[in-house]
């Protein structure tokens, strides 16, 4: 657009600037004819007629046609034509000027040579009286050619600073479209996320400020993400800091964020996107979250879940709001209490099992003890009876409270273990030697088995003599044929201690109980063996204060295997 304009303004200065050119020289030319015709008219008589030879004669002189016309319109002499020949000239145009104004011109195109002529004409007056009119009349032809000329000329310079400024134009359009192409990069890469890029555009005028703006808005960005980034990096750190499973909803009850421990809790796999009751399937949270929904105020329950396993939490539902009126969802925190839940429950079973252990052999001794008094002490045979019963539950209340007391110094560390190099050898020898007749009795087998890699171990004495006891005594006990094995052995090149009967095995669904207070698998049949229900218990703890652990194997009917891994 600025090219087309451009250019019609350079033809329309041409134009104008050769019509002015040509309009001065035809003004020159006019002077030069009046001055001409001022000159000739002195030497021109109007009385004559048939002046035509002076005619051929001034134009010699002056160069242009020269005509002669009496005030009537008759010509009587003329340069070029036969004066006789020629029509009445008192109508022409430059005459009729010429006798009002006193001259009188005009350009006339020549059909005959096809070139445009000057005609100038002017009033001879003698003594206030027209005498009549001479007229020159010279060809444009020179003018015309220098006026071309000049044209071209002009044309050509128009063409030169015309390409000379397309040319910078084009340099211009280059350097801008260089320009536009930068900051456009920029723009975009800044609009993908890309704000760590810089421009710089020393001479870029205009540009150099966008770019030095665009530059600025790109740090401030980049400060801003950072300070974002930092924000939610510290909100990610305090939600894995939180120990509690913790979950944010909408008001949709879809999960907008959880942390790790929620969804190692309720999932195999993030929790976001899903709605809550997929994660917790619980009516009484569900009621939960829907009375905070009403009220507005924040709300607690305690729920239980069932899957993957049985868990109990006490769970904290708070509504959140945007601009103190309008509700964004809630922020829902779970408190595991599933280890003070079954504490409880096993303090409960504590209490129940300890009184029912304690109130059978009390009860006993109440018993004979009032038969005693009541005459039966007359009696020796039955009153020798009778204090025996009473001496054997007074031993199984002394080993109840010894085996209590021994499990709450274990508990409370005030039982230490004091590990030592220790020869496994000599450990196996004296459980052996001490349970050695109670196998017997039973005509059961008892096998010793040390292994070439574990001939010396890091325990305390006692304390591991104490473990083994307890556990091949409790295989004693419930082996009716066969024997018991017990020493050390390698799995997958760990070793490990092991006690292992032939006995009547535990059922699968009892097997992650044992090692509880007063647990028994069949409880009528342990009290009759003098049990207290607490030697794997006092075990289990053992073997926890030495930094180790237990696993336990059974099925019924084919035995029980007990390894302690070191």
């Amino acid at each position: 657009m600025y090219a087309i304009v451009l250019v019609m303004a350079l033809v329309v200065s041409e134009i104008y600037i050769t019509s002015v050119v040509r309009e001065n020289h035809i003004e020159e030319l006019r002077k030069t004819l009046s001055t001409q015709i001022d000159i000739i008219s002195d030497r021109i008589a109007f009385g004559k007629e048939n002046i035509d030879e002076l005619c051929v004669e001034l134009k010699k002189k002056t160069g242009a046609r020269v005509t002669v016309i009496l005030p009537d319109g008759r010509v009587i002499g003329d340069s070029d034509t036969p004066s006789g020949k020629m029509e009445n000239h008192l109508q022409r145009t430059e005459i009729a000027q010429s006798r009002f104004h006193g001259s009188g011109n005009l350009i006339r195109h020549s059909e005959t040579v096809n070139v445009d002529f000057l005609y100038l004409a002017k009033r001879i007056m003698l003594r206030a009286e027209v005498v009549g009119f001479i007229r020159l009349a010279v060809p444009l032809t020179d003018i015309d050619r220098a006026v071309s000329s000049l044209r071209i000329n002009v044309s050509i310079i128009l063409v030169v600073a015309l390409l000379i400024m397309w040319l910078f134009v084009l340099y211009q359009t280059d350097q801008l479209r260089r320009l536009i192409a930068r900051l456009s990069d920029l723009s975009s890469s800044l609009a993908g996320g890309e704000i760590d890029k810089c421009l710089l555009m020393d001479k870029g005028g205009e540009f150099g400020e966008i770019a030095s703006n665009l530059v600025d808005m790109s740090e401030r960005l980049r400060g801003l993400l950072a300070s974002s980034e930092e924000e939610r990096n510290r909100l990610n750190v305090i939600l894995k800091s939180i120990p509690d499973p913790l979950l944010i909803i909408d008001t949709k009850g879809n999960i907008a964020l959880s942390n790790a421990a929620a969804d190692s809790f309720f999932s195999d796999g993030p929790l976001n996107g899903r709605h809550y009751l997929e994660a917790v399937r619980s009516d009484a949270f569900s009621c939960l979250v829907e009375h905070v929904r009403s009220t507005g105020e924040p709300g607690s329950a305690k729920i239980r879940l069932e899957t993957p396993i049985e868990r109990h939490f006490n769970a904290f539902v708070s509504p959140f709001l945007y601009n103190e009126s309008s509700l964004a969802g809630f922020v829902i925190i779970f408190h595991d209490i599933t280890k003070i839940e079954k504490l409880e429950e096993m303090r409960k079973d504590f209490v129940a099992n300890i009184s029912h252990e304690i109130r059978t052999p009390i009860t006993a001794i109440k018993g004979f003890s009032d038969t005693l008094l009541d005459g039966a002490i007359n009696d020796r045979e039955n009153a020798t009876r009778f204090l025996e019963a009473i001496r054997q539950n007074s031993e199984r209340i002394n080993n109840l409270v010894s085996d209590l007391l021994t499990l709450s110094q274990i508990e409370l560390g005030v039982t230490e273990v004091a590990k030592t190099k220790v020869d496994l050898g000599d450990i196996l020898d004296q459980v052996a030697a001490m349970l050695k007749e109670k196998a017997a009795g039973k005509e059961l087998y008892l096998e010793k088995v040390v292994g070439e890699n574990l001939r010396e171990i890091e325990a305390d004495r006692d304390r591991l003599i104490q473990i083994f006891t307890n556990l091949v005594d409790n295989a004693i006990k419930f082996t009716e044929t066969g024997g018991v094995r017990f020493g050390s052995g390698l799995e997958n090149g760990k070793s490990y201690l092991f006690v292992e009967d032939t006995g009547i095995g535990v059922p699968p669904k009892h097997v992650p109980r044992l090692g509880e207070r007063f647990y028994r698998v069949d409880s009528a049949r342990s009290r009759k063996m003098g049990g207290t229900g607490l030697g794997l218990a006092i075990v289990k703890h053992l073997i926890k204060a030495h930094g180790w652990d237990m696993k336990i194997e059974s099925e019924p009917g084919s035995g029980t295997v007990v390894k302690i891994y070191l």
